[in-house]
């Protein structure tokens, strides 16, 4: 049985049109069934029929991979809207930096063509839940964050691991990152970098107003409680994409989820290597 693959991307993307062109291409020459996410309607070539663009639930249920199309906010995109189907996502980086989706349209074909000889790896990437009580759950990728809604002033922050006091501080928010958004939000935090294979989080504070409370790392197996004391507003905000608000003092539960999103690699990729290539890692800015 052949695979059928389904694309969805990011419409903004000024190269889409093209690379839809070159995938569907290759699709037909190799009698390939595929779909595309009906939002892309305007940017596929003429050949293209109506079959080929169908909504996005039909497009998963008719999908044995899913090529996302864009950059690594197109990519989380995706992850979130697969969720917990299981279905492997392969990213083609339209973007800048390409981290998670790694691979560059010049060389999609040749992968796809890997693929479908079985040429490839699939990697389990964690996910992290959040819920406050039975009124609110949400999963994220890379990172939960909790911080102040609208004010200048910083927030009471106190968190517990497991029923254990990890500590109370002062600070414009906390970040609690899967060992996959290690090098997003958490890094630009001052948090560490983390192999995305690890079993662990990282809970990083932004901006504490003190010195002895830094980035702490905690097995994944246990339940992360974060309680605001400061009486106001805060924000919950799931890997950038979805926020809501609560009335403070609040508290919440991060845990993680029971479900992992399942991405595409080369055989031969390693995550040091792409680590080295995309953040320049290592890299002695000596050398010019």
């Amino acid at each position: 049985m052949k695979m059928r693959f389904g694309i969805i991307g990011n419409s903004g993307k000024k190269t889409i049109g093209s690379v839809i062109a070159l995938l569907a291409e290759y699709f037909f020459r190799e009698n390939i069934e595929f779909y595309i996410d009906s939002n892309l309607k305007n940017y596929g070539p003429d050949k293209l029929l109506t079959k080929h663009f169908i909504g996005k639930e039909r497009l998963l249920k008719n999908s044995d991979m899913i090529i996302s199309l864009g950059g690594d906010g197109t990519f989380l995109r995706t992850a979130r809207i697969v969720g917990k189907r299981g279905i492997p996502i392969l990213g083609i980086n339209l973007g800048t930096l390409g981290f998670m989706a790694e691979v560059n349209p010049d060389s999609a074909i040749k992968f796809i063509s890997n693929i479908l000889k079985g040429k490839y790896k699939v990697h389990d990437l964690c996910l992290i839940s959040a819920r406050k009580g039975n009124s609110y759950h949400e999963n994220a990728l890379n990172e939960i964050v909790i911080d102040k809604r609208d004010s200048i002033r910083m927030i009471e922050l106190e968190i517990f691991y497991k029923d254990e006091t990890v500590g109370r501080f002062f600070a414009d928010g906390v970040l609690v990152s899967t060992p996959t958004g290690s090098t997003g939000y958490s890094l630009s935090a001052g948090g560490p970098i983390i192999s995305p294979y690890s079993k662990v989080f990282i809970i990083t504070p932004i901006c504490p107003h003190t010195l002895n409370f830094r980035p702490v790392i905690v097995p994944d197996d246990g339940i992360i409680t974060i309680k605001t004391h400061t009486k106001g507003k805060v924000r919950l905000t799931a890997d950038g994409f979805t926020s809501k608000i609560f009335t403070s003092p609040a508290e919440f539960q991060l845990s993680k989820s029971e479900f992992t999103v399942k991405t595409i690699k080369k055989i031969n990729k390693t995550y040091f290597g792409t680590l080295n290539s995309k953040l320049l890692w290592g890299a002695d800015t000596r050398n010019k």
